[in-house]
């Protein structure tokens, strides 16, 4: 019998391959924050070429991908219902969409403003799967808290901080507020958005249960 204490997520078959899929998910992740920031240091002031920017929408598109088997694995410790099977196939569809859209601007066919649109309500559609899933994953007694709040908070904060950058460029009024509200919501939503590969990293341990042990101290047999 194994034991699973509250930093530990009872085993299910598959974990360890969604735990392979998480950790190239957090690698690609952290690249995709390191180019975007190295675009906007370097490139955007000069002019271009966009190299990094490239790069930045080549490696969002295998990142939405690389994202989706961990999410479908720790969607199964959801309860079954309707509303959560509607919402599991909603997010996989917005990730491929979003995938599609950022190799489409990488290659020329699909113009920058589409693209963003796509991959903005591809990130928008995880981010209300991160936080209605760790919401009831939450509920749990056996699932992991401080992951379980770490995932709410990336979703919270993206809901937010989003609609908020957007509302801060069409608000009237005086410059101060438009900049402050602005402000909040870039704010919030790069803060999700650079923990984001975090959560992947954490779910990568979490599924390979390298901690794993049975009652008697000895390594638990892993599932593939």
């Amino acid at each position: 019998m194994k034991h699973h204490s509250s930093d530990q997520l009872p085993e299910l078959p598959g974990d360890h391959t969604a735990s392979a899929f998480a950790y190239t998910a957090a690698a690609t992740g952290v690249a995709g924050v390191a180019t975007l920031a190295a675009m906007y240091a370097i490139e955007v002031p000069k002019g271009g070429p966009y190299i990094f920017g490239t790069t930045n929408d080549a490696l969002g598109g295998f990142f939405n991908l690389l994202a989706i088997p961990v999410i479908l694995q720790v969607h199964r410790r959801l309860p079954a219902n309707t509303g959560n099977e509607t919402l599991k196939w909603v997010v996989v569809a917005a990730s491929v969409a979003g995938s599609v859209s950022s190799f489409l601007l990488v290659f020329g066919v699909l113009e920058f403003m589409p693209s963003t649109i796509a991959t903005v309500s591809a990130m928008t559609v995880q981010a209300l799967w991160f936080l209605l899933a760790h919401r009831q994953l939450l509920k749990r007694p056996d699932f992991p808290r401080g992951f379980g709040r770490l995932g709410r908070f990336i979703g919270a904060a993206l809901l937010i901080g989003l609609p908020l950058t957007g509302l801060g460029y069409v608000l009237p009024g005086p410059d101060a507020l438009r900049w402050t509200v602005t402000g909040l919501g870039v704010a919030l939503g790069a803060t999700g958005w650079v923990l984001w590969p975090y959560w992947y990293f954490r779910a990568g341990r979490l599924l390979s249960h390298v901690h794993a042990t049975t009652t008697a101290g000895s390594p638990a047999p892993q599932a593939g």
